[in-house]
C-alpha cells in the first residue's frame, strides 16, 4: 500500500477484535483467513449481510469493524452500517473499503461520530501488514477521515457513487420503476402510501438528475441513469 498510518503495537497487548462484513463469499473467505493469521488481530465475526452483523453482543465487544461499502442495493451500504454499529457501540472504529468513490457519502456521518473512521480503496496489492496497521489505528480512535475527504476522485468513480446517494428505500422503489411498475403498484408491493412513493420518486429523480434538460422526460432519463449506475455498482 506504501503508506504508513503511524501505529506501533507493543508485544503482550490484547489483540484488536475485528468484526468483518463482506457480501462477496470468495473475498470474505480469503481476507478473513488473512486477517486470522495476524498475531495482533482477533476476528470475532465474519458476516455477509447487515442483519447478521448487527448482533448486539458481538458488536459491543468488537474494537473495529471492516466493512465493504457496496453490500446490498436493497439494504444498508457500508457507511450506513457503520453508523448503525456506532449506535450500538459508541467506541467501535469503522473502516470502510470500496472500489468506488464514497467521498460524497462520508458527510452523512454525524459530526459527533467522525472520530475513528477510516476509508481506503479496494486493492489486490494490500498486504496483511497494511490491514493490521489501519485496523489498529482506527480501533485506537484515529483514522484518515480528513485526508480521505479531501481526495479528488475521477469522474467515473464520482458517477458510480451517485448510486449510493440514494437511500435503500429509494433504490428499492427505483428498481421496481425500472421494471415498469407504476407508483400505485409499488406502494402496494412495498406496503407504502402512494403519496410517499411519489415523493421518494421525486427525490430519487433529483439525485439521479441534478441538472435537468428542459423538455426532457424526467422519468425516462432517471430510469436510464439508474440502469447505467447499476452496471457500475
Amino acid at each position: 500500500m506504501g503508506k504508513s498510518y503511524g501505529v506501533v503495537r507493543t508485544s503482550g497487548m490484547r489483540k484488536t477484535r475485528v468484526l468483518y462484513t463482506e457480501n462477496d463469499p470468495a473475498l470474505r473467505r480469503v481476507l478473513g483467513e488473512m486477517l486470522s493469521k495476524s498475531h495482533e488481530l482477533e476476528l470475532v465475526g465474519s458476516f455477509s449481510n447487515t442483519n447478521d452483523t448487527l448482533d448486539r453482543q458481538i458488536v459491543s465487544h468488537a474494537d473495529v469493524a471492516l466493512i465493504d461499502f457496496a453490500l446490498d442495493q436493497n439494504g444498508l451500504n457500508g457507511i450506513e452500517l457503520g453508523i448503525a454499529l456506532r449506535n450500538i457501540n459508541e467506541h467501535i472504529g469503522i473502516v470502510v473499503y470500496s472500489q468506488y468513490s464514497v467521498s460524497k457519502m462520508i458527510n452523512r456521518v454525524p459530526k459527533e461520530m467522525r472520530h475513528g473512521w477510516s476509508f481506503f480503496d479496494k486493492s489486490a496489492e494490500m498486504e496483511l501488514s497494511d490491514y493490521v496497521e489501519i485496523l489498529n489505528l482506527t480501533a485506537a480512535g484515529n483514522g484518515n477521515w480528513v485526508s480521505f475527504a479531501d481526495v479528488e476522485k475521477d469522474k467515473s468513480e464520482v458517477q458510480a457513487s451517485i448510486f449510493f446517494l440514494l437511500t435503500p428505500r429509494q433504490r428499492s422503489i427505483m428498481s421496481l420503476t425500472v421494471e415498469g411498475v407504476n407508483a400505485k403498484e409499488i406502494s402496494a408491493r412495498l406496503n407504502l402510501s402512494y403519496s410517499y412513493v411519489r415523493k421518494e420518486l421525486s427525490r430519487s429523480y433529483s439525485i439521479l438528475l441534478p441538472e435537468v434538460t428542459p423538455g426532457e422526460d424526467q422519468k425516462t432519463a432517471a430510469v436510464l441513469k439508474y440502469l447505467e449506475l447499476l452496471r457500475m455498482a
